[in-house]
């Protein structure tokens, strides 16, 4: 990990996933996607033999996906329920593997046990004790994962609960069902400060906004966006159809569709991309709902314009770099 932020990158990520059991072991997909490749300022394609042997009770969550988040930036991925969202957050968070595929943190192959310890992990739903204080509950986060004195740890939870906006329920209890305690929206930024209570470089949340009103989500995001400038985190996350003051502190938009990467770019491009499959952003529109919105005529529009989204690697400086870029075969 290096000391000015962490660049995560997932690279032809595959996942599947059993849906029921089998009476014959399952053989899991096997192919090779075909590649175009700009060679010699001829564009050809380079033609794989691909072999596809579904087997009963296999689904195929994410197909072939890459993505890059970057410090001090918000990665939002977006789609529709089912969309491979949640799966894509848990592989590059380490909870789970994929078949295929990797994950790179700042151009190098990943160390998970080394990345569990420098990222955080918010869950869509919290696991916080209801009869503890925010304070208490902080403090118990920090005794865990750092080792330092009672008042540096002291000094560490006041100085957090003050970012986080929480200062006027620090000695109330979080509360449940049974016992009358803090807001939804609150309980989400006791959850966020639990998982950044050791800084870490990566914060990976799981549809932070889901069950909150408008204003709330907007204060979260807000939040979110202060602490990736102030503290060099690259943050990424997943939001179901967010509004449009939402989706302009986003930074990059990763538009999934049954695991298939439809659209990896910023806001302003995704519109073009919008408007090259003949689609028109209605006016007082977000064009991230929109486009979620419209993911069956986007599929179709591409397939009937042949249009293909590329990624296209070429050796500089030693290094592979991988830039995207719309092209007709």
């Amino acid at each position: 990990m290096k000391k000015q932020g962490c660049e995560v990158e997932g690279i032809d990520i595959n996942y599947m996933i059993r849906t029921k059991a089998t009476d014959q072991p399952s053989i899991i997909i096997s192919s090779t996607p075909q590649l175009i490749r700009e060679e010699d300022g001829h564009v050809a394609q380079d033609e794989a033999k691909t072999e596809e042997r579904s087997c009963s009770g296999v689904r195929h969550v994410l197909k072939n996906v890459n993505c890059i988040a970057k410090p001090r930036e918000i990665l939002a991925i977006v789609g529709p329920s089912g969309a491979g969202k949640s799966s894509l957050l848990k592989i590059l968070a380490g909870k789970a593997s994929s078949q295929s595929g990797c994950i790179l943190v700042n151009q190098e192959p990943v160390d998970k046990a080394q990345f569990k310890k420098n990222s955080g992990y918010v869950t869509q739903k919290d696991t916080l004790f209801p009869l503890l204080t925010v304070e208490e509950t902080i403090m118990f986060s920090a005794k865990l994962r750092l080792c330092l004195p009672q008042e540096q740890l002291c000094s560490r939870v006041k100085s957090l609960i003050l970012e986080l906006g929480v200062s006027h329920i620090a000695r109330t209890r979080i509360g449940d069902d049974r016992v009358r305690g803090i807001s939804d929206g609150e309980r989400r930024r006791v959850s966020i400060g639990v998982e950044i209570i050791h800084d870490p470089k990566v914060l990976i949340l799981d549809e932070p906004t889901s069950g909150l009103d408008s204003t709330s989500a907007l204060q979260i995001i807000d939040m979110l966006k202060l602490m990736a400038e102030s503290r060099g985190q690259t943050i990424i996350l997943s939001i179901h159809q967010p509004e449009y003051r939402i989706v302009k502190l986003f930074n990059t938009i990763l538009l999934l569709s049954n695991g298939i990467v439809l659209h990896h770019g910023t806001m302003d491009l995704l519109g073009v991309n919008l408007r090259l499959v003949g689609l028109e952003l209605p006016l007082h529109v977000s064009v991230v709902e929109f486009a979620i919105d419209s993911i069956e005529t986007i599929q179709q529009q591409q397939k009937c314009q042949q249009f293909m989204l590329v990624f296209e690697k070429s050796k500089k400086g030693g290094k592979w770099l991988e830039t995207r870029k719309y092209i007709k075969p």
